[in-house]
């Protein structure tokens, strides 16, 4: 048996070594990013990315919502499943979007169900065939479904072939349907409602992926065979979803190689950019409006700055991809029945890959599968690439699974220009799809507006209550479709946003106290004051009995709001904000504002 003394020192081991884990745990999770200092695994500071962000974030604007080319996207959205499990899951997860099972459906608000927040808007066309576009007119290839304004040929794609250096799968692999072009403006990435068991499931495979399991020699030279090499990266796959179903721990990326940290930052700067966004244009289901959610933000992003620090990463790897595409992008031709608007896409997306070229590279690729030993991983890494593109069709909301198809296409396609491009050379590079081009400039203006977004969100956190910060309007959510003009959001304390100039939101009243005495007049004789004082003293007794009988109607509302923030926490579902607070009567004399 071990000695008192003994047992001692062992506790006591044990108790300084659990504090210290603590310690760094805490350290991690809330330590706050310096902007001087350089985004791990990139050559740029956040300060640099910041400003870059400024001079590059109207140009993207502009590509992304101003030309025909980028405004539209094919995918095949529907005629797909999940290979990986069956959809009963991925459909409903959460208590939004069950309203669809509620017999009184009429009864709930039109913009407050889930299917209403999550389908697809305004007009989609199929993508013709060959044979289809030669008995159509060059400039009317899909005969005005999209809108008799848009140039169709910036947007019909011809150039479908599949290529082996691809780090994405083509949306026409193994469907039957060439998919559908829909528009991006009218289906703004934005908060769905989508949340639950369903997207934890798709969250939780895609970050196993990250798990490269170690490849023994067979599994290596199978891996040159490319075929192969994706039929063993989707059985690795389905053995991790297996085998790690319980892991909890975070992954060890101190210890892995550039290769792997850099795959698992791309993941998690992807989801902290769709984070991001829907904490931004957040729907209010008190207000009906859509309004940026401080406490959203919070909860998923600030509380967790490696988050942050992943998204910075990302902005890094894309817009050096985008730089890349310089010499490329120089002789693309948008729309080839259309020489004023192909021009005026050409010279926009110049100007775009000129300030991105010309500055110091912020991303060095060259760094990566350089190791003897990387040799197979690189082929690993872009079929467990794919993979994640494939779980895309997972996805049980139409408006995410849209955005998740776009940004992971986008992201493949930088990893595909970063590591199979020579910058040097056009005709031996793979060929870069329209498909693959409009994700890429997409996906770098969602990084761009998540980073300002951020920025903005910093600002909000940093104005003490009482005090109001404006928005940046270039800073505001996608444009309505309707083409109704976007206000200037304010914030006023705490998580409350408001449009600028809009008495309907909130009143402004003068509180009058039932203790204060009406103005005397001059006529006034001793059977007024009487009454004025009889007044005074009985509207005080009933204001203190009202105050008393309100109590436990008051502690009952706040009991539900807590019940309604703690059920949101445990679905998954942003935490809506504390709609009271305790404070003192205002003085006489002095405006009140409730926002109760």
């Amino acid at each position: 048996m071990p000695s008192a003394a003994k047992v001692f020192y062992l506790a006591v081991f044990a108790f300084l070594r659990l504090t210290n884990a603590e310690s760094q745990h805490h350290d991690q999770n809330t330590c706050a990013i310096d902007p001087k200092a350089t985004v791990s695994d990139a050559c740029v500071s956040y300060n640099s990315i910041d400003s870059l962000n400024d001079k590059v974030y109207p140009l993207l604007q502009t590509i992304t919502q101003d030309t025909d080319f980028f405004s539209y996207y094919r995918l095949n959205l529907f005629n797909k499943v999940c290979p990986f499990w069956s959809d009963e899951n991925s459909m409903c997860g959460n208590i939004a979007c069950s309203v669809t099972t509620i017999e009184a459906e009429e009864d709930i608000p039109l913009p407050w169900r889930a299917e209403e927040l999550s389908k697809l808007e305004g007009p989609k066309a199929g993508h013709p065939g060959p044979g289809v576009r030669k008995e159509r007119p060059g400039d009317r290839p899909l005969q005005g479904m999209l809108g008799e304004d848009v140039g169709e040929s910036c947007v019909v794609e011809y150039d479908d072939e599949c290529d082996q250096r691809d780090y994405c799968v083509p949306e026409d692999e193994g469907a039957s349907a060439k998919g559908d072009y829909v528009s991006l403006l009218d289906n703004p990435e934005r908060f769905t409602g989508y949340a639950g068991m369903g997207a934890h499931q798709v969250w939780n495979a895609i970050y196993r992926e990250n798990c490269f399991l170690k490849s023994t020699p067979e599994q290596l030279e199978l891996s040159a065979n490319p075929q192969f090499g994706e039929l063993q990266a989707a059985n690795d796959l389905r053995n991790v979803l297996q085998k790690e179903l319980k892991r909890t721990e975070g992954l060890p990326l101190d210890n892995e190689c550039l290769e792997k940290r850099v795959f698992h930052r791309v993941i998690s700067g992807m989801h902290a950019s769709i984070s991001t966004h829907l904490c931004w244009d957040y729907f209010n289901q008190t207000t009906g409006q859509w309004n940026p959610n401080l406490q959203c933000f919070k909860e998923r992003l600030h509380d967790h700055p490696e988050r942050i620090s992943n998204l910075y990463f990302n902005y890094a790897l894309v817009s050096r991809a985008v730089a890349k595409l310089r010499k490329h992008l120089e002789s693309y031709t948008y729309c080839t029945s259309d020489p004023a608007q192909d021009a005026d896409t050409k010279e926009k997306v110049s100007l775009l890959t000129s300030a991105l070229a010309n500055r110091p590279q912020i991303f060095d690729e060259n760094l990566m599968f350089q190791d003897p030993s990387a040799i197979g991983l690189k082929e690993d890494f872009r079929n467990r690439f794919r993979n994640v593109s494939r779980l895309m069709d997972c996805v049980g909301c139409d408006k995410c699974r849209l955005w998740g198809k776009l940004q992971v296409n986008g992201y493949g396609t930088a990893l595909k220009v970063l590591f199979e491009y020579d910058e040097t050379k056009n005709g031996e590079n793979p060929p870069l799809r329209r498909t693959e081009l409009v994700a890429l400039i997409n996906t770098l203006g969602r990084i761009s507006h998540s980073v300002a977004a951020v920025k903005s969100f910093h600002r909000a956190m940093d104005v003490q209550d009482g005090e109001t910060l404006t928005i940046p309007a270039d800073v505001s959510s996608v444009k309505n479709p309707d083409g109704k003009t976007t206000r200037r959001l304010v914030k006023d304390g705490g998580t409350t946003f408001y449009y600028e100039d809009d008495e309907d939101d909130f009143q402004y009243l003068t509180e009058k106290l039932p203790w204060e005495r009406a103005p005397r007049g001059e006529n006034d004789g001793f059977l007024d004051e009487l009454r004025a004082e009889f007044e005074v003293f009985w509207n005080t007794f009933f204001y203190v009995l009202r105050s008393w009988v309100n109590i436990p109607k008051t502690l009952f509302e706040i009991i539900v709001l807590e019940i309604n923030r703690l059920w949101s926490y445990w679905l998954g579902l942003p935490v809506p904000p504390r709609m009271w607070r305790i404070r003192r009567p205002s003085e006489p004399g002095m405006e009140s504002r409730d926002e109760l």
